[in-house]
């Protein structure tokens, strides 16, 4: 082979690796993401779910979150979960969320690794459902704080 196609092929075999390399990058960004949007989501739902409990009538299952402490699984229960700790579907196989419904506002927490803590090795997902003003807010998405409202 001559020389001009031998730098050719180097140089084609450079820019594919390249393109290899940041489509991983950008796959696995898209992933990370795609995981807190999935979290996000959910916690949302649940949070809306406890809100709608909340705003049925005790004869009917609901619960009042302002004027007494129902407890936690007692609010998942109205909302219709099995227990206070649903799963975080479509946020990976060890997602999952918790509902701590001790004082008010009632608190959904959603993570990756299915804890209620916000460490550096998952994602983590805080909604607060205030029965007083009718709000489902997002507080926190892994180290940010008033993320907005719903």
């Amino acid at each position: 082979m001559g020389q001009q196609q031998l730098l050719l092929l180097v140089l084609s075999t450079v820019i594919v690796g390249l393109a290899t390399v940041a489509g991983i990058q950008a796959f696995s960004e898209n992933e990370q993401q795609a995981t807190q949007d999935a979290l996000v989501q959910r916690a949302i739902n649940i949070g809306n779910d406890v809100l709608a409990a909340h705003n049925e009538p005790s004869q009917f299952g609901g619960v009042d979150l302002i004027n007494n402490s129902p407890g936690s699984g007692k609010v998942a229960t109205a909302a219709g979960y099995e227990s206070d700790t649903p799963s975080a579907d479509g946020a990976g196989d060890a997602a999952g969320c918790g509902i701590s419904a001790v004082g008010n506002p009632t608190t959904i927490y959603c993570s990756s690794d299915g804890t209620t803590s916000n460490d550096t090795n998952n994602q983590f997902v805080e909604v607060d459902v205030n029965p007083n003003t009718g709000d489902v807010a997002v507080t926190t998405i892994n180290d940010n704080t008033s993320v907005g409202s719903v």
